[in-house]
């Protein structure tokens, strides 16, 4: 199975305001809302946040914790944010009013990048009894951090297979402590990439004996023909005990925006800091290793916002006119 496609593949609760740098007179306040503190990606999401500021003299961003992309993505889509990360697969829906959002289509929704398209790994202990995804029925199983796309996700398409485990939801954090005190069996994990083990897991895996199950071909494609999820192949031996590849499902993240919340100029400003950031953005990327932000881009469900479209066209990158917003104006 490819690792990357072009997308559909490809892509196919108190929030605590962390300000990132002192505003000048004339800019603008503006909200992103983000994911827990306790994940790797809140710090990038901050540090990119510092880059823009520090770039612009339209805005000044506020970083906003929440439990993750679902989280952000209500926000945003109530107004209640200026822009939010987000799991793409879900956000035509959000424009379309369909699905989760019959009756409440919001087409002001505009994508200001892709960032990455990562995995969700499924960890359970190895005495668990559970060697299949059919296994899980019954079984107490954490299906991603609360308010998260995971969670959202996963439960969506377990609904979908006719699986019912015993849904233990929880925050990242304390699902790892059930886990370790053996009061679940097993837990969804988002990992930063294919052929890395996620950092949690592998702490975990140094005092608890653990196995990755992963999903059977005719599973994969059901989830692939769902739109709600893409699927990988996480190699053998990314994880100890990990003899198989198995495969994963997983999700497209980036963040977006408003598009009568954030100005053509932010939205330039913010593609200056996220595309044409070079060794900064290597940095601060999880794991060090940055995809190609522009590729993955070019590949969003929804429209670019006008100030993105202008950036890429002065860097002589062709934009397909699909994703071209009708605001944009050349």
């Amino acid at each position: 199975m490819a690792q990357q496609r072009p997308i559909r593949t490809l892509l196919v609760g108190s929030a605590l305001a962390l300000a990132v740098a002192a505003p000048a007179a004339a800019q603008e306040q503006i909200g992103f809302a983000t994911t827990a503190s306790s994940s790797g990606w809140y710090s990038f999401y901050a540090s990119l946040a510092t880059m823009a500021n520090r770039g612009s003299d339209a805005m000044n961003i506020s970083v906003i914790e929440t439990g993750g992309a679902a989280d952000s993505q209500a926000m945003v889509h109530a107004g209640q944010t200026e822009m939010g990360i987000a799991n793409f697969l879900a956000l035509q829906a959000m424009m379309e009013g369909t699905g989760d959002w019959e009756g409440r289509a919001n087409d002001s929704l505009r994508a200001i990048a892709i960032l990455a398209a990562t995995p969700n790994v499924l960890a359970v202990h190895a005495d668990s009894g559970i060697e299949t995804v059919e296994d899980l029925a019954g079984k107490r199983i954490n299906p991603g951090g609360l308010g998260s796309a995971t969670e959202d996700v996963t439960m969506a398409l377990f609904e979908k297979m006719g699986i019912e485990p015993d849904w233990q939801q929880a925050g990242m954090s304390d699902a790892a402590d059930f886990f370790r005190d053996r009061r679940i069996d097993g837990f969804f994990k988002t990992s930063g990439a294919i052929d890395q083990p996620d950092s949690l897991i592998e702490e975990l895996q140094a005092t608890l004996d653990i196995n990755m199950i992963g999903f059977s071909p005719e599973q994969a494609k059901m989830i692939e023909d769902s739109g709600l999820a893409l699927t990988f192949e996480v190699p053998a031996g990314v994880y100890a005990n990990q003899t198989e590849p198995v495969i994963a499902k997983g999700l497209a993240y980036g963040y977006f925006a408003r598009s009568e919340s954030v100005t053509e100029q932010m939205a330039y400003d913010l593609a200056e800091a996220t595309f044409g950031s070079g060794e900064a953005m290597e940095a601060i990327y999880p794991g060090g290793n940055p995809p190609d932000f522009v590729e993955l881009t070019l590949a969003s469900n929804i429209p670019l916002h006008a100030g993105v479209v202008r950036w890429l066209i002065e860097q002589d990158i062709e934009v397909p006119e699909s994703i071209i917003p009708p605001e944009f104006d050349e």
